[in-house]
């Protein structure tokens, strides 16, 4: 097969491909039969002399090669579509696409509810899929296409392939048992230094900021677990005297009925910076501009309302 035989159709399939991994999500997103896009997978086999995708159970699996070919590919694309979008509006109210936001689960605890409801309202047409994506997977996430934009508040190396839009800071607080000896007496640094302190950590084994800091002084604290999420928190937490960091906006899900405190830790703490990532070629594209500012809304209104709980709290 030569170029000039190429029908460029092919190349949103595979595009899609490696977005949905799966030939049958493929052709209803594209509106063919599962046949027609397994007669056009056998034809980009051919052309560029791979398999490019193995099935391993119901997955499509892409292979190195479909990895190689997809920044290229997927930025030919977005180049054609922003040509084309230039001269277009793009409406969210009538637009039924599609759209992948990558979360780690304490940004979807603060940003889900919200996120929901006024994407629904905007687009009541488009769908909207939220994706776990925790620091070490989030820029393969980006890379592979399985999201469209992700937020976190890891510290992700510079990638020049990545957009990032600083959001804002997180203040990191300590979270208790609300009937423990800390949330009845305070925190002190040598009571901190004394307790036995879990760790949320996607992968088990990275320092937190709470270390650095520590380090810094000449300190160190007693980790005698990890814990992988912040949904947990409370079940983890209740009836023992454990201490654990967390980010500042979860304070917008914390009632009574949790039994969890939130005091100051008695020491300084650089906070969290929340970033949102996405491919650079999609920065322009007007969906993700559009959805981009959707999410910077939301943020900026978690924001202050976290600053008037935190004041209420005398934080």
């Amino acid at each position: 097969m030569q170029f000039d035989d190429l029908d460029l159709n092919l190349l949103r399939v595979f595009d899609i491909m490696m977005r949905e991994r799966s030939v049958t999500r493929t052709a209803e997103r594209l509106g063919r039969t599962q046949s027609a896009i397994s007669h056009s997978l056998g034809r980009l086999r051919m052309l560029f002399r791979d398999d490019l995708f193995t099935r391993d159970g119901s997955v499509m699996c892409p292979t190195p090669r479909a990895v190689e070919l997809l920044s290229e590919i997927s930025g030919a694309l977005s180049t054609i579509r922003s040509s084309i979008d230039r001269h277009q509006i793009f409406d969210p109210a009538s637009t039924r696409r599609n759209f992948r936001v990558g979360l780690t689960d304490y940004h979807a605890m603060v940003f889900v509810p919200g996120l929901l409801r006024e994407f629904a309202r905007q687009a009541p047409h488009a769908t909207l899929n939220i994706i776990p994506a925790n620091g070490i997977e989030i820029l393969n996430a980006i890379h592979l296409r399985q999201v469209d934009c992700a937020l976190t508040g890891a510290s992700i190396r510079d990638d020049p392939r990545v957009a990032r839009i600083e959001l804002g800071q997180d203040r990191l607080l300590c979270a208790v048992w609300s009937g423990s000896a800390i949330a009845k007496h305070g925190l002190t640094l040598d009571a901190y230094l004394a307790a036995s302190h879990l760790q949320i950590s996607a992968d088990g084994v990275s320092s937190g900021l709470a270390d650095i800091a520590l380090k810094a002084a000449g300190l160190k604290r007693n980790i005698v677990a990890t814990i992988s999420n912040y949904l947990i928190l409370p079940w983890v937490l209740r009836g023992t005297e454990f201490i654990t960091h967390c980010g500042d906006g979860i304070l917008h899900i914390l009632d009574d009925a949790s039994e969890v405190k939130v005091v100051a830790p008695p020491l300084k703490i650089e906070n969290v910076s929340t970033s949102l990532l996405l491919q650079h070629h999609m920065a322009t594209d007007p969906g993700m501009i559009w959805l981009t500012q959707v999410i910077s809304q939301i943020y900026d209104g978690s924001q202050k309302t976290k600053v008037e709980i935190m004041k209420a709290q005398v934080l």
